[in-house]
């Protein structure tokens, strides 16, 4: 019989990028703009979104952010 907590877990997956999606990280919202091919443009805020400057990622590097960080969509 197999102990289902030594099971290996399948890693963490995230939905995909969408636009006007909002991921929550403790204090710091990060907020989805565009989503290219392999690029994705962001904003990080922490209450106020104007005066931010928008940030350009690749898909992968922003995934292994957010998942490292724990984060959850607050809205999509």
């Amino acid at each position: 019989m197999k102990n289902p907590a030594s099971a290996p877990s399948s890693p963490k997956t995230l939905v995909p990028f969408e636009k006007g999606q909002v991921w929550q990280i403790g204090d710091l919202n990060v907020a989805v703009t565009l989503v290219g091919k392999t690029l994705v443009h962001y904003k990080r805020y922490k209450t106020k979104r104007h005066g931010n400057q928008t940030t350009l990622s690749s898909k992968p590097d922003l995934q292994k952010y957010l998942l490292s960080n724990n984060a959850t969509l607050v809205s999509s």
